[in-house]
């Protein structure tokens, strides 16, 4: 099985807000973006599988895509921190989640792990062959630790941009 990994394209929210579960609506560069991920899909899939957040499913949407939505492939719940700016946020609590990624909770929220095992149990019921995910970049970290053999020390500085497309080849 191949997974491929489409990030949703820039959300409406000013930089340097916190979000992850907040239902964010696409930004103004949404249709540019968009018709870059068109070209970039060069394949047909065994299966469609969308985050049930706005800016995913308005992505599989315009581009006209037959897919499943899997609660599972939501972005991590950043809790307490969701909607506030990272600056306003208690240094000791992100220092806190800089040292365990993994497994610390944010507060009100969800950990890392938590996601990295919604998403392992996911990818476990998939079908052979070429799979595409239309979701967000904690998720697309989750599957490649799940799935591309990758540490989780070695996703947290993986860097994924907005309308970005990766692919994760079978039998890594």
């Amino acid at each position: 099985m191949a997974l491929h990994l489409i990030r949703h394209t820039r959300p409406q929210i000013p930089e340097g807000i916190c979000y992850g579960a907040l239902d964010l609506d696409v930004g103004d560069s949404f249709v540019g973006e968009a018709e870059v991920l068109r070209r970039q899909m060069v394949c047909t899939y065994s299966g469609i599988y969308v985050s049930p957040l706005r800016r995913c499913l308005k992505l599989a949407e315009y581009l006209d895509l037959s897919f499943e939505v899997d609660e599972r492939l939501r972005e991590m719940d950043f809790g307490d921190w969701e909607g506030i700016p990272w600056s306003d946020i208690n240094q000791g609590e992100i220092d806190s989640w800089a040292s365990d990624i993994a497994g610390y909770c944010v507060p009100g929220g969800e950990r890392f792990q938590d996601v990295i095992e919604r998403v392992g149990d996911f990818l476990s019921g998939l079908p052979e062959g070429e799979n595409l995910l239309i979701t967000h970049s904690g998720v697309i970290k989750a599957c490649w630790v799940q799935y591309g053999g990758r540490s989780v020390d070695d996703v947290a500085n993986l860097s994924i941009d907005f309308g970005g497309y990766l692919s994760i080849p079978e039998g890594i």
